[in-house]
């Protein structure tokens, strides 16, 4: 399985590069990132000939009526707005990329000293990442599959240059989240092993009969080490959480806008489907099944996205009720280790882990169900206006 992972990763960084959205160039051996001219020039041609292609065919394209003779004018609307915001969407996230290359640099070499100070974290989140890039592959090849077998007739070098476009923008889109993904996972991989220790620390200090002889002090000094250690390390990743959520918070906002409104909008489409019956008629079976497959697939994935941040919290939360347990410790401990212990609790009531992006949201389970409800409600407006106006 971690030979998998390790080529998950290596796809997951060529798909960067080709995509643009890694606009620089990552020597994993030396951990040194470099800008070169060939990195910027590459990325540089890559997004400015995506963007006119995708301009050029948001402005010609009638996909929808193309595709459905029973596309009403909601459904035109609906269309233009998600196909809009999502170009701007990403076009956002990709500016950000440039003005903050070297911020992203310094990110990546970060992670790179994190894995080769401690490689035991690919065995705790490899799980988390096959399956992230399992539903990822899985829902963009269907998506490809839907999309050759609808154009199977107009297929000529203009509609095969915009396909690439918009193939090439919802590669972007999932580069971004990937990258983002596996920062997350490989975090919390680390937050895992800090827990183990934590736990064994907790354990050992319990069973501390306290006596003040020699063999009694010796033990409580290498247990504060450790556990300073261990604090230090906690720190530092709060740290580079921090860091992540700074460098990723325009592109996160950006994203979480165009996962809304592709929710809301499958949403509707499905309702349309049911009630026109005219794309699941005329279609081949095969877009029908590879439809629901890629429905299937990509809701899979936003449930992992969600997942992946809900663990993290969840083991930071594990790290504070095992802090919670030196209130069964024995009296009359050293006053070393009691303080370490003190001084670790005391930081990490100051400074709660929280996941915030310019202030507008936080990311946890309650802003997840809220943001839950809300794409139901739009969704149930949208087929509400449809029936009544349609």
């Amino acid at each position: 399985m971690l030979v998998l992972v390790k080529w998950c990763l290596k796809i997951s960084y060529w798909n960067g590069r080709f995509s643009g959205v890694l606009n620089f160039e990552a020597d994993f051996k030396t951990g040194q990132m470099v800008a070169t001219k060939r990195s910027t020039i590459c990325s540089a041609f890559s997004h400015v000939l995506m963007f006119t292609l995708l301009i050029y065919h948001t402005l010609k394209t009638h996909t929808v009526t193309n595709m459905w003779k029973y596309a009403n004018s909601l459904h035109e609307y609906v269309f233009m707005v998600i196909a809009g915001f999502r170009l701007i969407c990403v076009f956002l996230a990709l500016v950000s990329r440039w003005t903050q290359r070297r911020t992203f640099m310094r990110m990546l070499k970060s992670f790179w000293i994190l894995y080769k100070k401690n490689p035991e974290i690919i065995h705790c989140c490899q799980r988390s990442i096959l399956s992230k890039f399992l539903c990822v592959t899985m829902a963009e090849i269907f998506q490809v599959i839907v999309t050759l077998v609808l154009i199977r007739n107009k297929i000529n070098f203009a509609t095969g240059l915009r396909l690439w476009a918009v193939l090439s923008l919802t590669a972007v889109i999932n580069v971004i989240i990937m990258q983002y993904f596996i920062a997350m996972a490989s975090i919390r991989g680390r937050y895992i092993l800090l827990n183990r220790d934590l736990r064994a620390i907790v354990a050992e200090t319990r069973s501390l009969n306290p006596n003040r002889s020699g063999v009694f002090v010796t033990r409580c000094c290498c247990l504060a080490d450790r556990l300073e250690e261990i604090a230090i390390s906690q720190s530092g990743l709060q740290k580079l959480i921090e860091q992540l959520s700074k460098a990723y918070q325009g592109q996160v906002v950006c994203l979480v806008i165009g996962y809304y409104l592709n929710m809301v909008a499958s949403g509707y489409i499905l309702f349309s489907i049911t009630k026109y019956k005219g794309l699941s008629d005329n279609s081949p079976l095969i877009v029908t099944i590879c439809s629901i497959a890629y429905f299937v697939f990509y809701y899979l994935d936003c449930w992992l996205n969600s997942l992946n941040i809900f663990y993290l919290l969840d083991e930071h939360d594990k790290m504070v009720r095992l802090l919670d347990q030196r209130t069964l410790f024995q009296p009359g401990l050293d006053h070393r280790l009691e303080t370490v212990f003190e001084s670790f609790v005391l930081n990490l009531s100051r400074n709660p882990l929280k996941l915030r992006f310019f202030g507008l949201f936080e990311i946890d389970r309650v802003s997840s169900f809220a943001l839950g409800n809300s794409i139901l409600t739009h969704s149930l407006l949208l087929i509400q206006y449809d029936v009544e106006h349609f």
